[in-house]
């Protein structure tokens, strides 16, 4: 989950305005060394929704 947040942050530092794009663009081609096990954007959006709340009940 640590990673979900991680990118969701630096989407926040991003100049990009739409989160797919900046997911698609660059994150699943400039941080794949990064992040070597990222999933589709899809995939990713259900783990964000579950990180947000996760942290909330914790």
């Amino acid at each position: 989950m640590c990673e979900v947040m991680t990118i969701v942050i630096l989407f926040h530092f991003s100049r990009y305005r739409c989160f797919k794009d900046y997911y698609e663009k660059l994150v699943m081609k400039g941080y794949k060394k990064y992040f070597p096990s990222l999933v589709s954007y899809n995939r990713f959006t259900e783990l964000m929704q579950s990180c947000a709340f996760g942290s909330f009940y914790d």
